[in-house]
């Protein structure tokens, strides 16, 4: 879960509500809706600059190799999918399509399982098979 998004939808939901029920006045009453409207366009940047963005990515960015150092990020990486040129960025490594795979398309795929965000030398998990119950 991103905080800046969720963040900014709580807080901005929050005090709406509290405006809407009169906690802040009778402007604030007629004007909730823009109040919630405001507080997260302005909260949702703020949110994301304090943490950094640490929370914004889903897995690591392996393109380049694991750990390296990138010189330049803009540099451009062709989706193993859709053939489009994308930065380093919006670009990942998917071990399913044997090679770079734009976010866009890692989103729509639904045959992959997210194998790239699992440990790949972690063994299947088995769950008990279930039981029917037979009257004696």
């Amino acid at each position: 879960m991103k905080p800046a998004g969720f963040g900014s939808m709580a807080i901005a939901s929050a005090v709406s509500v509290l405006a809407f029920f009169g906690l802040f006045g009778r402007y604030a009453e007629a004007f909730s809706t823009f109040i919630a409207a405001g507080l997260a366009l302005v909260l949702c940047p703020l949110i994301a600059w304090a943490t950094q963005d640490r929370y914004c990515l889903a897995r690591p960015d392996p393109v380049n190799g694991p750990e390296v150092a990138v010189a330049d990020v803009t540099a451009t990486h062709t989706c193993a999918v859709c053939a489009t040129a994308y930065e380093l960025p919006d670009i990942a490594d998917c071990p399913v399509q044997a090679g770079p795979i734009c976010s866009l398309c890692c989103s729509l795929d639904a045959e992959c399982g997210d194998a790239c965000r699992k440990n790949p030398a972690a063994a299947p998990v088995l769950m008990p098979l279930p039981t029917v119950r037979t009257a004696a």
